[in-house]
C-alpha cells in the first residue's frame, strides 16, 4: 500500500527545470538499465561543473523526472531518498545565486515540500512549504502547496489550520470565473477533503458541515460531466460513514454498497475502509455474523488499517467476550505505532506515542480500549479492570497533550481540549469507584483552562523583552483580522477573500516566529509543549487552610462529580440524575434571569433552587463548607447559574452566600500560577460608564454615571463618562491601572465574539484578546459578562476570560442582564468593603447580604446574584500599612508623654 497520503487523495503534478540531455535519455526506448548506465554517466559530468542555474535544472529535473518517477514504480525507499538528495542540491545552487528565471526557486522548493511529505518528513516538508508560500509569487504552486500543507494539517490532527489551508485554496480558484475542467475537480477533491477533515473532528457536531462540503462537490463534479466514479465513491463512503454515527444504520449501508459495487476502480486500502464501515454498521443493528465476514473481508485487502481492529473488538465486546474485544483494540493500537506483539492487557509507552505516525486514530483506539476495560469491569466487578482502565484513559491523556502541542492554531488547540474533555470524564468516574480522590484532582484539573496557563507559562519563558513584543504583536494581528472577517457586513467576495488571506498571512507569519524562537529558547520550546498543573501536595499547601475549602466539578450531559478539598479531608462525590439535574439548571437560568418577580416565581424559584442544592452540594459536604471561605470550579450547565444563589432552606428563604464566602475561579493550576506573575501599574482606578450609546442604539444606562463616580471618590484614578467613554480612548490606557471598572452594555453575541459597548463602538472578544492589562481586578458591571460559547473543559469563551487571558488577576462579572439600580448599590458595597481591607469575595457577599436583608421577600436573586467574583481573591487594600503610620506618630506622643512625666517625678 502506498503511504497515507493516497488515502488523502493525493493528486500529484509534479515541477521541472528543463535538462535537454537528461530528459532525451529518460524518454528513450532503451532499457531501464542502459538508462541508469547513461544518467550516472552524465551526472559524473555535470557533478565537475560550476554551481550555476543549469546544474541546479539539472539536478532538479533528475530529482523529479527521474528518481520520483522510478520510485513510483518500484516504491523502492532509495529512490525517493535520491530525489530528495537532488533537490536539496539543486536549492543550495539556486537560493545563493543573484538572480534566476522566473519560478526556478519556488519549483525546487514546492519539490522539496512535496516529497518530503510522500517520505512521511512532515514538519521538514511544512517548513518548505510555509517558505514558498510566504517567499513566493506564483500563484499555481502556491495553492498547490495549500493542497499538500492541508493534508498534513489534516493527518496530523491541526484541523483548523487544515480547514485554513482548502479554504485558501478554493477562495483563490472560485474568485477566478473561467476555469477548466482539471481546477473544477480539483476544488470538487478540496470539498472533499473538508468534508474529511469534519468528519474527523466529529460526525455529530459538524454534519451540517460534512453535508454542506459533499454537496459542493458533487454539483462541481456534475458541471464538469466527468464518468470517473473515484469522487462519486468518496462521497457516498462519507455519507455512509456520516449515517452511520448519526444512528441511520440502515442507509448507511446502502451508502457503503454503492461504493462496493464499484469496487472495480478501487485500491485495496479502500476496499479495506468501506467493508470496515459496512461490518461497524451491521455490529449496531447486531447482524454479528455479516459484521465478522466484512471485517475479515477488511483485513484481508489491507492488515494494516487499524480501524479494522478496533471494530472487531466493539463486535466482541458486544458479544461480552471481554479478552477478544480487548486484544482487538491492542492490535488496533500496536499496529497504529508499527509494534509487534499484542497482549489484550499490554500497554505502549510514551515513546510509542511520541513516535506513532497516525495519532489521531491511535488516539480512538486508546479512549475505545479503556472505555472497554471498563465495561468489563460493570460486566464482573472486577476491580484489577478498573485499574488497567485508568492506566488506559492516562495513555490517552499522555496522547491529547502530544497532539495538542504540535498545534500552534489556537482553535486547534481548543478542539484538542475539548477532545480531552469527554475522556477525563470517564477517568474521573474511574478514580470514583476505586476511591482515588487525588488522581481525580489532577484529572480534573488537567480537564480545566491548560490554554489560560499556557499563556501564563509562556509569560514567565524569560524571553527578551524585543521578542515577548513581536510574540503579542503577531498574535495581536491574528485576532484583530479574525475579528474584522467575523463583523464585517460586506458579502462581496473580493472584500471576504482580502481578509481571509490577511488573517492566512498573519498566521504563517506567527508559526514562523514560534520555530524560530524554539530554536533559541529552548524554554519557550519546553513551554509549549508541557504544561504542568498543580500537584495535589502543593494544593493542599497553597490552596487549603481552616476557612479556606475549594469545591470542583466535573459534568457534561450524563455524568458529574464533584470533589471536596478540606484541610482534614477530600471527598470525591457522585452527582445522581445529572440529564434531570441539566433541565433543572436550564429551568433555574430562566427564573435567575426574569426580574419579573411574583409571589408564584419566588417560590418556584426556591423549591427549584432548593433541589438543584441538595443535588449539587448534599448534607455531607455542606457541612464541610458552611463558614468558610469556598472557592468553586463550576462546570458545563453549572457556570450558567451562581451556586451562591441556591436556596438552602425554603422556609426561611435562605441561600447559601448567607452561609459561605464564594469566589470563582477557571482551575486551581491557573489561579496559582497567576499569584507568580509580578505587575506595575502605575495608576489605581480606570472607571468607564458611557451612558448614552446614540450610535449603537442602545438604551441608556442612568445609573451608571453614578456608580463610576461613587467608586472614583474611594480609588484615586481617572474616569470616562459619557461620550468621553469610547473605544478609542480605553484602549491606549488599559495597561497602566490596577483596577478597570466598566459599567456599561454587553452581551454573548453571535458566532461565539462577545461584545461590551462604549460611546462610539463594541469591544469584541477577539479584540480584548489582542489588548494588554496589568489588572489585579477587571469589574465588568455590564450584562452577560460570564456568558459566552461553552468549550468542553476550557469553559465559556465569555469577556472575562477575555480579560483574564490579556492579563488580569480577577475578573467580576455577570451572569446575565442585570438591573442598572441594583447594580449600582451592590458596586457601591463592594467597593466599600474592599476600601475597607476586605477580600474581593468576602467584600461581594457583604454587599449581597446586604441587599437581600432589603428585599428578600420581594425580589427574587435575580437583583442581587448576577454580579460574581473570579480569580484571585487578594485584597485590594493593605489596610494594615495605613494603620502603621497612623499609630506611628501616636506612639511617639505617647512616649514623650511618659518621658516627661517620669522626669518631672524624680525631680
Amino acid at each position: 500500500m502506498k503511504p497515507f497520503f493516497l488515502i488523502a487523495f493525493l493528486i500529484t503534478a509534479f515541477c521541472s527545470a528543463q535538462d535537454d540531455a537528461l530528459l532525451h535519455i529518460i524518454d528513450s526506448d532503451i532499457s531501464i538499465e542502459e538508462k541508469e548506465h547513461q544518467i550516472d554517466s552524465l551526472l559524473s559530468l555535470r557533478n565537475q561543473e560550476q554551481p550555476t542555474e543549469l546544474l541546479a535544472d539539472f539536478y532538479h529535473d533528475l530529482a523529479s523526472k527521474w528518481f520520483l518517477e522510478n520510485w513510483w514504480d518500484s516504491e523502492n525507499q532509495e529512490d525517493l531518498d535520491n530525489a530528495l538528495v537532488y533537490a536539496h542540491k539543486a536549492y543550495d545552487i539556486k537560493k545563493k545565486l543573484p538572480s534566476l528565471k522566473k519560478s526556478s526557486l519556488e519549483k525546487t522548493l514546492f519539490n522539496l515540500g512535496h516529497f518530503n511529505y510522500l517520505n512521511n518528513d512532515l514538519y521538514e516538508a511544512i517548513d518548505f512549504f510555509l517558505l514558498l508560500i510566504t517567499t513566493g509569487k506564483d500563484t499555481r504552486l502556491i495553492q498547490k502547496a495549500n493542497l499538500d500543507l492541508g493534508k498534513i494539517y489534516m493527518y496530523l490532527g491541526d484541523f483548523y489550520k487544515a480547514l485554513d489551508r482548502f479554504n485558501a485554496y478554493t477562495t483563490h480558484y472560485n474568485s477566478n470565473t473561467i476555469l477548466n475542467n482539471r481546477e473544477k475537480i480539483s476544488i470538487a477533491n478540496v470539498y472533499i477533503l473538508k468534508a474529511n477533515v469534519f468528519s474527523q473532528m466529529g460526525m455529530k457536531q459538524y454534519a451540517a458541515d460534512i453535508l454542506l462540503n459533499l454537496s459542493n462537490a458533487d454539483k462541481i463534479l456534475k458541471k464538469t460531466n466527468n464518468n470517473d466514479t473515484f469522487y462519486k465513491n468518496k462521497i457516498n463512503q462519507l455519507k455512509g460513514n456520516l449515517l452511520l454515527r448519526l444512528g441511520y444504520y440502515t442507509n448507511a449501508i446502502a451508502h457503503h454498497k454503492k461504493v462496493i459495487n464499484d469496487s472495480i476502480n478501487l485500491y485495496p486500502d479502500e476496499m479495506a475502509f468501506i467493508y470496515s464501515s459496512l461490518g461497524l454498521s451491521q455490529i449496531r443493528i447486531e447482524d454479528y455474523n455479516n459484521a465478522l465476514f466484512n471485517l475479515k473481508k477488511a483485513i484481508s485487502y489491507d492488515n494494516n488499517f487499524t480501524d479494522s481492529y478496533e471494530n472487531l473488538g466493539d463486535l466482541y465486546l458486544k458479544q461480552n467476550q471481554f479478552k477478544k474485544a480487548l486484544f482487538y483494540y491492542q492490535k488496533a493500537m500496536v499496529m497504529a505505532t508499527h509494534k509487534k506483539e499484542v497482549l489484550y492487557d499490554g500497554l505502549l509507552t510514551t515513546q510509542d506515542l511520541e513516535l506513532a505516525a497516525e495519532k489521531v486514530f491511535l488516539l480512538n483506539h486508546i479512549i475505545t480500549k479503556a472505555n472497554g476495560w471498563l465495561a468489563y469491569y460493570k460486566y464482573n466487578k472486577q476491580k484489577s479492570h478498573l485499574i488497567n482502565a485508568l492506566k488506559t484513559f492516562t495513555l490517552a491523556d499522555q496522547l491529547v497533550d502530544i497532539i495538542r502541542t504540535g498545534n500552534t492554531e489556537y482553535q486547534s488547540k481548543l478542539f484538542w481540549r475539548e477532545k480531552g474533555a469527554s475522556l477525563y470524564m470517564k477517568a474521573v468516574e474511574v478514580c470514583h469507584l476505586l476511591d482515588k480522590p487525588q488522581e481525580a484532582f489532577r484529572l480534573m484539573e488537567r480537564n480545566k483552562a491548560l490554554l489560560l496557563l499556557e499563556d501564563v507559562s509562556k509569560e514567565m519563558a524569560q524571553l527578551p523583552k524585543n521578542l515577548l513584543k513581536q510574540e503579542y504583536t503577531l498574535k495581536q494581528n491574528i485576532y484583530l483580522s479574525e475579528n474584522e472577517l467575523q463583523i464585517t457586513e460586506s458579502q462581496t467576495d473580493s472584500t471576504v477573500n482580502t481578509l481571509k488571506n490577511s488573517i492566512y498571512k498573519h498566521k504563517q507569519a506567527y508559526e514562523s516566529f514560534v520555530d524560530s524562537v524554539s530554536l533559541a529558547f529552548p524554554k519557550y520550546a519546553n513551554l509549549n509543549k508541557k504544561v504542568d498543573v498543580l500537584s495535589f501536595q502543593n494544593f493542599k499547601e497553597t490552596c487549603i487552610s481552616k476557612e479556606e475549602v475549594v469545591l470542583q466539578y466535573i459534568m457534561n450531559k450524563e455524568q458529574g462529580y464533584g470533589l471536596l478539598s478540606t484541610l482534614e479531608k477530600t471527598i470525591l462525590f457522585k452527582i445522581e440524575n445529572v440529564e434531570s439535574l441539566n433541565t433543572k439548571i436550564i429551568e433555574l437560568y430562566g427564573l435567575l434571569t426574569d426580574i419579573t418577580a411574583n409571589k408564584e416565581k419566588i417560590a418556584r424559584y426556591n423549591t427549584l433552587s432548593n433541589t438543584v442544592f441538595k443535588t449539587l452540594i448534599p448534607s455531607s459536604i455542606y457541612e464541610n463548607i458552611q463558614g468558610k471561605k469556598v472557592t468553586i470550579i463550576s462546570d458545563y450547565s453549572l457556570q450558567q447559574i451562581p451556586l451562591e444563589a441556591l436556596v438552602t432552606n425554603v422556609d426561611k428563604s435562605t441561600y447559601l452566600i448567607e452561609d459561605a464566602e464564594i469566589q470563582y475561579a477557571y482551575s486551581m493550576s491557573y489561579l496559582n500560577a497567576k499569584k507568580e506573575i509580578t505587575t506595575n501599574a502605575e495608576k489605581k482606578l480606570l472607571g468607564i460608564a458611557p451612558i448614552t450609546f446614540t450610535n449603537l442604539k442602545l438604551p441608556k444606562l442612568v445609573f451608571s454615571g453614578d456608580e463610576v463616580r461613587g467608586i472614583h471618590k474611594l480609588y484615586q484614578g481617572d474616569i470616562l463618562l459619557d461620550t468621553t467613554a469610547s473605544k478609542s480612548k480605553l484602549l491606549p490606557l488599559l495597561n497602566n491601572y490596577k483596577i478597570i471598572h466598566l459599567s456599561t452594555h454587553a452581551d454573548a453575541g453571535e458566532d461565539g465574539n462577545p461584545w461590551i459597548a462604549f460611546s462610539d463602538e463594541k469591544l469584541f472578544l477577539k479584540e480584548i484578546y489582542a489588548t494588554k492589562n496589568q489588572a489585579d481586578m477587571v469589574v465588568l458591571s455590564a450584562c452577560n459578562t460570564s456568558i459566552g460559547e461553552l468549550k468542553k473543559g476550557e469553559g465559556v469563551m465569555s469577556l472575562a476570560r477575555g480579560f483574564f487571558h490579556s492579563g488580569a488577576k480577577s475578573v467580576v462579572s455577570s451572569l446575565w442582564t442585570i438591573n442598572d439600580k441594583s447594580s449600582k448599590d451592590i458596586m457601591l458595597e463592594f467597593y466599600n468593603g474592599l476600601e475597607q481591607g476586605l477580600t474581593k469575595s468576602a467584600a461581594m457577599q457583604n454587599a449581597k447580604i446586604n441587599y437581600i436583608k432589603k428585599y428578600r421577600t420581594t425580589l427574587t436573586p435575580s437583583y442581587w446574584a448576577g454580579l460574581i467574583v473570579i480569580g484571585d481573591n487578594a485584597p485590594i487594600e493593605n489596610n494594615t500599612f495605613n494603620w502603621i503610620w497612623v499609630l506611628i506618630p501616636f506612639m511617639a506622643i505617647v512616649i514623650i508623654f511618659f518621658y516627661y512625666r517620669f522626669n518631672k517625678s524624680k525631680k
